[in-house]
C-alpha cells in the first residue's frame, strides 16, 4: 500500500514538473521571436550610392509619311499604252522599270526628220569646210560617220576659232543641233521609269486613254522608308542630337521598332513655343499614315542617385548614414518619374537609407543589430 502511494506521488511530480519546464521553454521561444520581429521592424536598410547618368525619356507622337513619295504628272500628250506591269494601285516596281508609256510613234518620226536634215547639211558642210579649214576637216568628217539616227545625238565638235565657229553657225548647223536635242528630252517625256523602288499608291489612268499634257496620272511610294514630324519643347531641343536613335511605338505595330533623328527645324512656332524635329525609320512594318509615338531618350551631363520618392525630406534632402549615425544631407532633385526621384549632391560611396526607416531622425546612432 505505501509503495503505491510513494509511486503515485512520484507521477504528480513529474508530471507537474513536465508542464513547468514546457512553459519556461514556451516562454523563451516568445521572447527570442519578439527580440527577432523587434530588430527587423527597426532594421535600417541601406544602400551603397553609384551615381549614373540621368536617362530621360521624351515621348512625342506623329503621323509616319513616305519619304520618298512622287505625284506623277503628264508633260506630253499621247494614248496610253499596255506595259508588262500597269500602273494600277498596289502593284510593285523596281528602280528603273517602266511605269507609264505613251505612244510616241508620230514624235519619233518628227525627231527623226530633223536628224536626217542634220546628217545632210553636215554632208553638204564638209566640201566647202576642206577648202576653208582643211585641219579641221577630219574631226568633222569622223563625227558624220559615227553620227547613229536611232541614238541619241552626240554634242557637236569643238570650233578651234572663232572663225571656225561662225562658218559652221552659217550653215545652220548649230540651230539643228539643239532642236533636236530638245525634241530628245521631249521624247523621253512619253516614258516614266520608276526613280526608285516603290508601290502604285494612286491610280487615276487606264491603258487606251487619251493622256493630256499636264493631266494627273497617279502617285508612286516608296514603302522602305518612312518619316515621322514630331513636335518638341523648345526647352528639350538642346537635349536631342541629330542622328540618336529613337524608339517607335504604335497600337497598330506588333513589335516595337526604331529610327533616327534626321534633321531638326532650327525655328521655334512663336505661339506653341515648339519645334519640328524629323525621325527617320526603315521598318517595314509601318505604314504610310500610321500614327507613332516616339520615344526620344534626351541626353544629359548631369549624374544623379534613383531613390524612393518617400525618402526626401522636405524634397530637399535625404538622410545618410556616417559612422553609423543618421544625418540629413541636403540634395537637388533633378527629376522625378512616378515613384522614383533622380537626386544630385551625394557623393559615390556614401550610404543612405534605401527604405523608409520609422526611427529616423537626425544625429540617431543606429546599433548593430538596426543596421542592415
Amino acid at each position: 500500500m505505501l509503495n503505491k502511494k510513494i509511486t503515485l506521488i512520484t507521477a504528480i511530480i513529474i508530471i507537474g514538473a513536465s508542464f513547468l519546464i514546457a512553459g519556461f521553454l514556451n516562454s523563451q521561444k516568445e521572447s527570442i521571436q519578439r527580440v527577432e520581429n523587434n530588430s527587423k521592424k527597426n532594421n535600417a536598410v541601406t544602400t551603397t550610392v553609384k551615381n549614373k547618368p540621368i536617362e530621360n525619356i521624351l515621348s512625342v507622337g506623329g503621323t509616319a509619311e513616305a519619304f520618298n513619295k512622287i505625284q506623277l504628272y503628264a508633260e506630253v500628250s499621247g494614248i496610253l499604252e499596255t506595259t508588262s506591269t500597269e500602273f494600277r494601285v498596289g502593284n510593285h516596281f523596281r528602280k528603273g522599270d517602266i511605269l507609264i508609256k505613251m505612244d510616241d510613234a508620230v514624235f519619233r518620226n518628227n525627231l527623226m526628220a530633223q536628224k536626217s536634215t542634220l546628217l545632210n547639211n553636215l554632208t553638204l558642210l564638209l566640201p566647202d569646210l576642206s577648202l576653208d579649214f582643211p585641219k579641221e576637216t577630219t574631226k568633222w568628217e569622223n563625227y558624220l560617220k559615227e553620227l547613229d539616227l536611232e541614238k541619241n545625238i552626240k554634242p557637236l565638235p569643238d570650233t578651234k576659232s572663232d572663225k571656225e565657229r561662225y562658218y559652221v553657225a552659217a550653215r545652220n548647223i548649230y540651230n539643228q543641233y539643239y532642236s533636236i536635242k530638245s525634241q530628245e528630252q521631249t521624247l523621253a517625256k512619253y516614258t516614266i521609269k520608276a526613280p526608285y523602288d516603290g508601290v502604285v499608291t494612286q491610280s487615276d489612268i487606264k491603258p487606251g486613254v487619251l493622256v493630256r499634257a499636264g493631266q494627273k496620272l497617279g502617285e508612286f511610294t516608296d514603302v522602305n522608308i518612312y518619316e515621322i514630324a514630331v513636335s518638341v519643347s523648345s526647352d528639350d531641343l538642346a537635349q536631342i542630337k541629330i542622328g540618336e536613335k529613337v524608339a517607335l511605338t504604335s497600337t497598330d505595330l506588333l513589335d516595337n521598332c526604331t529610327g533616327s533623328i534626321e534633321r531638326i527645324n532650327p525655328n521655334i512656332d512663336r505661339t506653341s513655343q515648339t519645334t519640328t524635329v524629323y525621325i527617320i525609320s526603315k521598318n517595314k512594318s509601318i505604314k504610310d499614315g500610321m500614327y507613332i509615338t516616339a520615344h526620344i531618350k534626351k541626353s544629359t551631363d548631369n549624374y544623379a542617385v534613383e531613390v524612393n520618392k518617400e525618402l526626401l525630406i522636405n524634397n530637399n534632402s535625404v538622410f545618410v548614414v556616417k559612422d553609423s549615425v543618421l544625418a540629413l544631407q541636403r540634395i537637388n532633385v533633378e527629376l522625378i518619374k512616378n515613384n522614383k526621384a533622380f537626386v544630385s549632391g551625394i557623393k559615390d560611396g556614401q550610404k543612405i537609407l534605401a527604405k523608409t526607416y520609422t526611427n529616423a531622425a537626425e544625429g540617431k546612432k543606429l546599433s548593430e543589430l538596426e543596421l542592415n
